[in-house]
């Protein structure tokens, strides 16, 4: 007997974000529609002269990124988290700063979506958790070998601090959350994917809720040292903030950064039972393979990736009225983006309108998926687009799309599209639309 499963409807109910720009998502937003960058030297290695010379590192090395601020996961439970305990403190020796983040960005997304396992309103078992990373804890695997090689015992949160799995299982913990607990490492679709799934996880009915998104903590000196020595880093540029420039002729890599952005994702219906506000709701998600390349992107797995997803939302490419594309700031990644993009949409077209949230941030890597989430989403509810920073010369192979320059653009938006690709050849497309 063939088992019948009608889709649930998807919505969006709470929000999180940790980025360059803020500690939350009012503060990280307003700094997006601002046009203010979050870029800037690395402050948490100390003086960086003295760095350089110490560990005779190469003079082109780039020493900068998109961090995070003034950040105290402490104070942040103390704030958030309601009848918080000293347990919830003590918690925090087995968290990386990946897992910190993630942690803060779920507080602030479930009491935004005023979500409660604790009395009887919601039900536990059905209630997951799914966070993407891709490097998990390089912070404390730096530190930690560190102390090896100096003779030095290894602690013991070692393990807990640097698995990959750790941030969704801490926000399970927390939360109290039952249903499913997981993470995906999908390198810079990790957070995409993890939406991805729980939206598919929640339209078949097997939970009513679920925190999704990505997180990332990847500001180490090993960590950026490899991102460069791949050429995949800007390491020229006249001030930090000038570094990121998608689409632009003199873009020349991406600048590291580090944050998170959990979503609330929940049955339509369980949602309107318990007076949740909606912001909008997913109708739409792919993820395909490149299946050519680890670190080469080809074309026709992000035009595959695209088209499934709008099959999928059941919508026309003429109905999407932004793209947030991954738009790395990398030579060959923005053009074959952009190719894509004008395959599936068209050239010069009113529509749907470009922006490139890495110009402000720089590139969280795993966490980036959830955070340009969450600018779709809260362009749709304020009709308001953040602008591209640093495009001052369109690529002449990236021409025929309208990006959005120099400032935020008010427009109405109904539909808006986010693409993450990762290393690996690993693709992901998400769809949301205005609810009604």
């Amino acid at each position: 007997m063939k088992k019948i499963i009608e889709l649930k409807r998807v919505v969006i109910t709470g929000l999180g974000m940790v980025t360059s720009l803020g500690l939350d998502v009012p503060n990280s937003w307003n700094a997006m529609l601002a046009g203010e960058s979050g870029i800037d030297l690395i402050t948490q290695w100390g003086d960086l002269d003295e760095l350089k010379d110490e560990f005779k590192l190469p003079e082109d090395l780039p020493m900068i990124a998109g961090e995070v601020k003034g950040f105290n996961i402490k104070d942040i439970i103390k704030q958030r988290k309601q009848g918080f305990s000293k347990d919830d403190l003590k918690q925090v020796k087995y968290m990386d700063s990946f897992t910190q983040f993630a942690h803060a960005a779920a507080l602030e997304a479930i009491a935004d979506s005023n979500v409660r396992l604790d009395d009887g309103e919601v039900n536990p078992d059905r209630v997951g958790v799914i966070i993407g990373s891709g490097l998990g804890g390089p912070q404390t695997w730096e530190s930690e070998f560190k102390r090896f090689l100096r003779g030095k015992k290894v602690s013991p949160f070692l393990i807990p601090r640097l698995i990959p799995n750790l941030a969704a299982g801490n926000v399970s913990i927390s939360f109290k959350a039952k249903g499913a607990n997981a993470c995906l490492a999908t390198a810079c679709a990790s957070g995409a994917h993890a939406i991805g799934e729980a939206f598919q996880r929640v339209q078949l009915g097997k939970e009513d809720a679920i925190a999704c998104g990505g997180t990332e903590a990847s500001i180490t000196l090993l960590t950026i040292a490899g991102f460069h020595a791949l050429k995949a880093l800007s390491s020229e540029y006249q001030t930090p903030q000038s570094a990121s420039r998608p689409f632009d002729i003199n873009r020349n890599g991406f600048v590291m950064a580090e944050g998170s952005g959990i979503l609330i994702l929940e049955e339509l219906e369980h949602a309107l039972g318990r007076g949740a506000k909606i912001y909008a709701e997913v109708i739409g998600f792919a993820m395909t393979g490149d299946a050519s390349h680890i670190t080469d992107p080809d074309i026709y797995g992000a035009i595959r990736c695209i088209k499934l997803a709008l099959e999928d939302a059941e919508i026309s490419p003429e109905e999407v009225d932004l793209i947030n594309p991954h738009a790395t700031s990398t030579p060959k990644g923005d053009i074959n983006e952009a190719k894509a993009i004008k395959e599936v949409f068209g050239v010069e077209k009113d529509k749907p309108l470009i922006t490139a949230n890495k110009s402000q941030l720089g590139h969280s890597l795993g966490a980036v998926g959830g955070i340009e989430a969450i600018s779709c989403v809260l362009s749709i509810c304020n009709n308001k687009v953040p602008p591209i920073l640093n495009l001052e010369q369109v690529d002449q192979e990236c021409q025929g799309l309208n990006y959005v320059r120099e400032q935020a653009k008010q427009a109405r938006i109904d539909i808006a599209l986010s693409n993450s690709f990762g290393f690996g050849g690993t693709n992901a497309t998400l769809i949301f639309r205005k609810y009604s």
